[in-house]
């Protein structure tokens, strides 16, 4: 039998043989950056938590094919960015999302009153800011920018995530930088 590129940790061998406990450990620590990852590239009929879910249940299902041709992380990511970007493996017949959750709407409130409000109003414009530059680029570059700056992804993972090479994947990354960049530079240049 040859070497596997990546080797297998107990819980994924025992996820693998059907253990859904050891699937939930191996899956527990990625759910932030997965959900991240979701909300930012999710079609619009479809919000990031259905994404997610749905990627979780694919996983889960699939699991037992895992092959370690890459990394556990890259292959459930793959899952995710597949549903994303190919709607024909969504369930077309899916209802769309409701309204937004109470949840959803409580994540934006302070922690604590005693932060100057000014900072927060203006750290929060710069966000949306970013995020409404991201939410422009095209699909392929914010995934790769996304995996690359905000979850520390490599290059090769990257490839392996969006089925195409290292060095593709790299362009992708700069030229996304590039564009982030001009069009953040644009923005807070007219407020100069």
């Amino acid at each position: 039998m040859a070497a596997r590129p990546y080797p297998a940790s107990p819980d994924l061998e025992a996820a693998r043989r059907g253990d859904a406990q050891a699937f939930d450990r191996l899956v527990r620590p990625l759910l932030g950056g997965l959900l991240a990852l979701s909300r930012r590239i999710s079609p619009a009929r479809v919000g990031g938590e259905e994404l997610l879910q749905e990627a979780l249940i694919r996983a889960h299902r699939g699991v037992t094919t895992f092959r370690f041709e890459c990394s556990f992380r890259a292959w459930i990511v793959r899952i995710l960015y597949r549903l994303a970007t190919e709607p024909r493996r969504l369930d077309p017949a899916r209802p769309l999302p409701g309204q937004t959750d109470l949840a959803e709407d409580l994540v934006d409130l302070p922690d604590r009153l005693d932060e100057d409000p000014l900072h927060r109003v203006t750290t929060r414009e710069l966000v949306d800011r970013v995020e409404e530059a991201m939410e422009r680029l095209p699909h392929g570059q914010r995934a790769a920018l996304h995996l690359r700056a905000v979850e520390g992804f490599s290059y090769d993972e990257i490839a392996t995530v969006l089925g195409s090479n290292a060095g593709a994947v790299r362009q992708s990354v700069l030229k996304a930088r590039r564009k982030l960049r001009d069009r953040l530079e644009d923005q807070l240049g007219d407020e100069r």
